[in-house]
């Protein structure tokens, strides 16, 4: 799994937990892929986290494995609000992966798969 952290939010500590995190996500899901988290401040996002898919077919010559897309997270949000950035991070990553929440058994799935990463990680 090739992770690039980037932005003018990213602090060593915090590129290092992104990192850390989609690691051991994609190792438990099995998931190889190349993804881009960008950690950003209010002047950029005024949310916790966004993410975009690659649409098939992305051409992304610089990279060897399987493009998977881009999360945003403005960690500064998450924190004043009291939110998990972890969860924040995995959120956006399963997005990438195709999860959403369109529908109430979509949502119900993947807070099911977000619990089961949370549990995981905290082991």
């Amino acid at each position: 799994m090739r992770i690039v952290v980037a932005g003018n939010a990213a602090t060593d500590k915090l590129a290092n937990r992104a990192r850390r995190t989609l690691r051991r996500v994609a190792a438990f899901l099995n998931c190889e892929g190349y993804v881009e988290v960008n950690l950003v401040g209010d002047a950029v996002m005024k949310k916790n986290v966004l993410s975009y898919p690659a649409p098939a077919g992305f051409p992304r010559p610089d990279a060897e494995e399987v493009y998977l897309g881009e999360i945003y997270l403005n960690p500064g949000y998450i924190k004043e609000r009291g939110e998990d950035f972890d969860l924040m991070l995995i959120h956006g990553f399963l997005h990438l992966l195709g999860y959403d929440h369109k529908k109430k058994s979509d949502t119900m799935k993947m807070e099911k798969t977000e619990d089961k990463l949370l549990s995981f990680l905290r082991v």
